[in-house]
């Protein structure tokens, strides 16, 4: 069954663009579109929708507010915000109520849809260019005093982490490094082992905290 992605963003010409972009993908589905934030909460009622595509600064109701309003009825609705806004009071503000993805509306298609997949599974996905940015849940505490966790991993080991920390898959990360997907997974269970992780979320907070998550 193809991802169903529901479009929210107050102008149509973007509407028609990322329709245009998003059916070209052979596991996507544009189940429906709305110009404002009041309408998508009542679309997402009668419409299945996996991903919410969802702009930030909307006339009447935000995108930080139907997000709130949206994760308040449906706590499993995967959002991703596409917006323009590179600050890092946009990004928090929205990692915080719970949207999965934040890419800006400069990046490529490409990135794009690695954000949607990531998102509907269950995955988050910041653009790489806001790596810089500081996006842990410990926002405004010293950073971490762990320097040995990332000396334990070989520089291959923490390439992979670095492009599992930013919602690549396997394949995704198979390609770029030029290596084969079982080689990928090997990296991948050991970097769990050795660094004691049990989940995709604890991997990315080691990768931020320790400084892998550069702009690419």
């Amino acid at each position: 069954m193809p991802i169903r992605v529901f479009l929210v963003d107050d102008h149509a010409v973007i509407r028609n663009g990322l329709r245009a972009l998003l059916e070209r993908e052979q596991d996507m589905l544009v189940a429906g579109e709305s110009a404002s934030g009041v309408d998508s909460l009542r679309a997402v009622e009668e419409v299945p929708v996996d991903v919410l595509l969802l702009d930030i600064s909307m006339p009447g109701l935000s995108g930080a507010r139907t997000a709130q309003e949206l994760l308040g009825k449906r706590p499993s609705l995967a959002i991703v915000v596409l917006t323009m806004h590179e600050d890092e009071y946009y990004l928090q503000e929205m990692l915080r109520i719970g949207v999965r993805g934040y890419v800006l509306k400069k990046s490529s298609g490409v990135e794009l849809v690695h954000a949607i997949r990531a998102a509907y599974r269950g995955d988050n996905y910041i653009d790489p260019s806001l790596a810089n940015l500081v996006i842990s849940p410990y926002v405004g505490k010293p950073p971490s005093k762990t320097p040995g966790r990332l000396a334990v991993l070989t520089a291959r080991e923490q390439e992979v982490c670095r492009l599992l920390a930013y919602g690549y898959t396997n394949g995704e990360v198979a390609e770029k490094l030029f290596i084969s997907d079982r080689t990928v997974e090997t990296h991948r269970t050991n970097i769990m082992g050795k660094l004691g992780l049990n989940s995709r979320a604890e991997l990315v907070r080691f990768a931020i905290d320790n400084g892998l998550m550069k702009t690419e």
